[in-house]
């Protein structure tokens, strides 16, 4: 069983990501994929390079991941850019690694981006991570050093809560409670045991 695991940014993907693992799932991160789809010697690193610039490449001949994001964020072509070249890339990655687990594995696929890219389609069941606006605001803060007008820029250009409420299957919510947290993800966990809701 294949199941998509995402929402927005700062919402705890990771988080409850950890959690289905010590309930005994198998866990693919898509972000740890873009990572290494773009490590040198990489036709995707290639083409980004063209197509934004040699100054992403830093001098040990790595992506610059911030200043990458710096050149894309606000602007919908470049972006659609980025997009088109690394997407396939992480897409193929990920299906090949989801083959090569036994057929009765539960794998939980986190994906950022899943309904935007139709990447449910390859999943039996959705779960969206929701968290509220302040909580999210408060750990990307923490975690990246942004600003609250950045956090709020980068929240405003994803899917709001109820849309991705709305397109799961099951929703979790994290409101900061870890043993709250832990709770739910063992009661979903359990429901997916049994077939499904």
């Amino acid at each position: 069983m294949v199941i998509g695991l995402t929402g927005g940014i700062g919402a705890g993907k990771s988080t409850v990501a950890n959690l289905f693992r010590r309930e005994g799932a198998l866990v693919i991160d898509t972000d740890v994929i873009a990572r290494q789809v773009v490590a040198p010697p990489s036709p995707v690193l290639d083409a980004l390079a063209a197509e934004f610039g040699k100054s992403i490449i830093q001098p040990d001949g790595t992506l610059d991941r911030r200043l990458l994001a710096a050149i894309v964020f606000g602007d919908p072509a470049r972006m659609a850019r980025l997009n088109a070249i690394t997407h396939p890339a992480i897409r193929a990655r990920t299906l090949e690694l989801i083959e090569a687990e036994p057929a009765d594995s539960t794998i939980i696929v986190v994906v950022p981006l899943l309904f935007q890219t139709g990447f449910d389609k390859h999943c039996d069941q959705t779960i969206s991570v929701i968290a509220p606006a302040d909580e999210r605001r408060r750990r990307l803060m923490a975690r990246d050093g942004s600003t609250a007008a950045d956090v709020d820029a980068r929240m405003a250009a994803q899917l709001p809560d109820e849309e991705y409420a709305r397109r799961a299957d099951l929703v979790i919510r994290n409101t900061g409670d870890l043993n709250g947290l832990a709770r739910e993800v063992a009661a979903v966990w359990s429901s997916i045991d049994r077939g499904g809701p």
